[in-house]
């Protein structure tokens, strides 16, 4: 295999996001330890930071050095098209699931104010990775994570099953949280909304955090 890149590494995109500020020191044993490639599938679309293009396909399985390189930079990366109705190489209309960009992965997780003995809930579960880096910092059994898509859910499972952790994964509907683990100390959600549900308020302990990318 050819010499990493430089930077490209866990320890080069650590380094990157604990100097932006995204990464602070009490996330920092957790990112070592839940590594993003293990929630990353063979398979993806690199983007850009900003989010405004697509690069052409990346396969582990003809190119690994190209995929690691994606893996550990700071981009997101598409995962599904189409809900998972495109088939092929090329790009697909619209993405339906991704790797979140790293740094705002953390600057989530920090926003989100995690204390010991927390529970959180998750809406939008995605490869598995922001709710494998919970799962570690809180304990499996204070995490709850709800995806919509039967495939995508069954996929983090696995990923978080080879990762050695094992939070409550329901299929469902993310608008509706999911009453059977509430109260929760913390919501988190993954997918951009143009209002906060009010079952996300009503299963939130009174003085709780919500934190969501807000978008129309």
């Amino acid at each position: 295999m050819a010499a990493r890149a430089e930077g490209a590494s866990p320890q080069g995109l650590g380094s990157a996001l604990v100097e932006s500020g995204a990464l602070r020191s009490d996330w920092l044993p957790t990112y070592q330890a839940v590594p993003r490639d293990l929630f990353v599938p063979e398979r993806i679309w690199p983007g850009i930071p900003d989010g405004t293009r697509q690069n052409p396909l990346v396969d582990r399985t003809t190119d690994p050095d190209a995929w690691f390189r994606a893996v550990f930079s700071d981009i997101p990366l598409t995962t599904q098209w189409d809900d998972g109705d495109h088939a092929g190489d090329g790009l697909g209309a619209t993405p339906s699931s991704s790797s979140s960009q790293p740094r705002m992965v953390f600057s989530m997780l920090a926003d989100l104010d995690v204390r010991d003995g927390h529970r959180v809930l998750e809406i939008g579960t995605g490869t598995g990775w922001n709710a494998g880096l919970l799962s570690h910092r809180l304990g499996s059994g204070n995490v709850v994570s709800v995806e919509f898509d039967p495939a995508v859910a069954e996929g983090a499972g696995e990923n978080l099953r080879g990762a050695g952790l094992s939070p409550l994964v329901i299929v469902g509907d993310g608008r509706l949280g999911y009453a059977g683990g509430a109260p929760y100390d913390r919501v988190i959600a993954t997918c951009s909304i143009g209002e906060v549900p009010a079952a996300w308020v009503e299963q939130t302990v009174a003085g709780g955090v919500v934190v969501a990318p807000w978008g129309t």
